[in-house]
Order: structure tokens, then sequence, then C-alpha cells
């Protein structure tokens, strides 16, 4: 009897789990193999199979450099894994560049390394979203990669940790609020966590063509040399800056940099010590010095490693941020940005600053070209990284925006011409 009894239990519990991870992708659930040692021997006490390479839970999944560091953190905290600095900083790097994302996977989920304080919608599938969103942001959701059990898994680790979630949003009729499932929904698909599950297998599969193609062509960038940074500090304005990025002593991917920014509104000056590495071969991650504070950065390298874009942000308080764009400098004159940008018709001698690169200690009217209608008047004063000029614009020029051109330097909407301010 206490036998029947125990087979009972047993085969109630194993279809319950069953239905809840689903069963493994017929198409491209392969892992991926891992060779690094520290990998294997560290990870591999607990995560061990019997296929050589491959690690369970590990090998099914691709994310970001945060998504990896969150986890190793959870089984340091939670598992009690025992790590030195240095070895937690190369599994990382590992995991990152061999079971990381392709730019084009990364950056609908950049709002969320970035530390963007945005209103995000995931319109794909909105049952999705109130399902995941209704205790983290959607953008943890969009930097992971898996296959379709590992998805379940990690739905069975969020209810075994967080039991409230199947009130909250993961069981039919929690609290969430969402479309009733459908009159001929089976009774595991009417549960959101598995209609979720479905979904993001479908959408976010471990293996894509964009990280093959992405993984067969990764190397180290090559960003040495000198760099022209323009961005936006929401409340003090317009940045304007170089930055020089020297090779790192520990490998090709890390790097040292030194960075001057002026404040276009105030001219205020702040210099940036720090140091960065790259991984998966575009993902910026570096810090700096500052002020007596440090700052995060967080950018895309893009593909030509002739520029790069994303945030910089305060250690401990990221919402207080700026917008960055590097360009690289070369031996001609380059132009990073105008202030005032907004310029208006029926004006005479009001001053603008063009900031850039080599600008040319000998600047002559005709070397600056600011569009129709818009004239310069005199060169005030030149250094190598900012002209400040005069110009009149005509009573009647056309409202819009200009492309600035200084020698063969050129801005593509660089300044605006407006008539009146909008109320």
């Amino acid at each position: 009897m206490i036998m029947r009894i125990f087979t009972a239990l047993f085969l109630v519990s194993w279809v319950s789990v069953s239905s809840a991870f689903g069963q493994p992708d017929s198409e491209g659930a392969d892992g991926i193999s891992i060779d690094n040692q520290t990998v294997i021997e560290a990870c591999g006490i607990c995560h061990i199979t019997d296929e050589p390479g491959i690690l369970s839970r590990i090998s099914y999944r691709r994310t970001t450099p945060e998504g990896w560091q969150r986890t190793i953190k959870r089984m340091v905290s939670l598992n009690d894994m025992i790590l030195d600095p240095d070895e937690a900083r190369e599994i990382v790097g590992y995991l990152s560049n061999n079971l990381g994302l392709a730019p084009e996977e990364a950056r609908g989920g950049a709002f969320e390394v970035e530390r963007r304080l945005i209103e995000y919608e995931y319109e794909a599938d909105r049952d999705t979203e109130a399902t995941c969103s209704a205790c983290h942001s959607m953008g943890r959701i969009l930097n992971q990669r898996r296959t379709k059990e590992e998805w379940a898994l990690v739905v069975a680790m969020h209810r075994g940790y967080y039991p409230i979630v199947d009130r909250q949003s993961f069981r039919e009729g929690g609290m969430t609020r969402r479309d009733p499932p459908a009159p001929d929904e089976t009774p595991e698909r009417r549960h959101p966590m598995n209609r979720a599950i479905d979904h993001l297998a479908e959408v976010f599969p471990l293996h894509s063509s964009a990280w093959a193609a992405w993984s067969a062509n990764l190397r180290a960038p090559q960003l040495e040399g000198s760099w022209m940074v323009s961005g936006n500090h929401p409340g003090s304005g317009p940045v304007f800056g170089r930055m020089t990025i020297s090779a790192g002593p520990s490998g090709s991917a890390e790097f040292t940099t030194d960075t001057t920014l002026v404040y276009a509104r105030d001219g205020r000056s702040v210099t940036h010590t720090g140091q960065s590495i790259v991984y998966t071969g575009y993902q910026w991650r570096g810090s700096s010095e500052a002020d007596a504070a440090t700052w995060r950065q967080v950018m895309f390298v893009e593909r030509d490693w002739t520029s790069m874009s994303g945030r910089w942000f305060r250690g401990a308080w990221d919402e207080i941020g700026l917008d960055v764009t590097l360009t690289r400098v070369d031996e001609g004159p380059s132009v990073s940005g105008v202030y005032p940008r907004a310029v208006r018709t029926s004006t005479s001698g009001q001053e603008v600053s063009i900031y850039g690169a080599n600008l040319p200690e000998e600047l002559a009217p005709e070397d600056v070209n600011l569009g129709a209608g818009v004239r310069l008047l005199e060169v005030v004063n030149v250094t190598p990284t900012v002209a400040s000029v005069r110009i009149s614009v005509e009573d009647g020029a056309s409202v819009g925006d200009r492309d600035v051109f200084v020698g063969r330097g050129m801005l593509e909407r660089g300044i605006a011409v407006y008539d009146q301010m909008d109320r």
C-alpha cells in the first residue's frame, strides 16, 4: 500500500515537473561547448554532465557580462561557491565572449545595462511582459538566450526561490491583469508562465544566425588612439571633449583611458581617468574617477571600430549620467558639436562655439560653412578643439537643420535655424 502511494506521488510529481519544464528543443538544443579550465573546475562541481565540454545550465544559455556576473554572485551567496576575484573576472570574461550576445541581439535590451530609467513596453507579447515584469525589468529577459528547457528551468527556479510569483503572475488567476486564455487552451497552457516559456523559447533561442555569424568573426578590437567625445548631461547640457585610449596591462581587450570633458553651458572642465574591458568584441565596460566620484561606462563599439556610443553613469547613483558618442580622430579636422545649437532668424553678431578635433590654427571665415542663410562674420578664437565665431542669420532664412563644415570636417545636422519659440 505504501509503495503504491509512493509510486503514485512520484508519477504525479514527474508529470507536474515535466509539464512545467517543457521538453528539450527538437532542433538547436545542443549546448555550447566550454573549454576554459577555470570555468570547468569552478562550475563543473555542480554543473557536471556526461558529455565532455558541456556544463548543465551554463552551456544552454547566452547573456551579457552583467548577466553572467549576476549569476556568479547568486552562486556565491546562495550556493557557497568560493572564488577569488581573478577567477571571477576570468569566468565572466570567458562566458561573455563565448556564450554572449551578438550586437543585433544586445541592442534591444541596451537600456537595462545602461541603467536608463525609461518606460519600456514589450509589444511582441504583452502577456509575457506582464508575467516577467511583475517583478523585474523586461530588459533582463531581452538580454538572455536559452533553450526551451532552460527557459522552463528559469521559471522553476523563480517558483522555488520566490513562491509568491505563482500568485503574482505565473499561474492563472494571479494578480496581474491580462487577457483571459482562449476557450480551447489546455490546462497547462492556461497558466501564463507556460505561455511565456513557449514565446521566449521561440523568440530568444540559444542558437541564432546572428550569434553564429558574430562568434565566427569575433576578435579583440583595436581601439588605441584619440577619440572625440560628444554628449548630453541632463540638467547640465551639452558636453564635448576628448578621450585617449591606451592598451591595458593585462590583455588585448583591456584599456586605460584619460578623458577631458568641457560643459559648453558654463565652460566647466572635468577629467576622467579610468580603465575598461571590451567583451564579445563590442561591449565596452569601463570605470573612471572624476571629481572624487566613480563613474561606470557602458558603450557599444561599432564593428568598424570608428565610433561607439552609450551611457556613463555614477556608480552609486545610476540615475545621474551622460549620453555619449565617441568618434575616432584621424589626421584631418572633425566636428563634434555646436553650442548653442539653435540660432534665430534676423539676428547678427551672435557668438557660437564649434567643438571638434584638429581644427585649423589659421581658420578663415571661408573655411566655415553653416548652410544657407547663416553667414560667418568673424573668427573670434581658435584652438585645436574649439572655435569661437560670430554669425548672422538672415531674415527669412529657411527654418531647419544645417550641416556644419569646418575645412574637410563635417557634422550632419549640427546647427538648427528657428524663427520663433513654440508655446
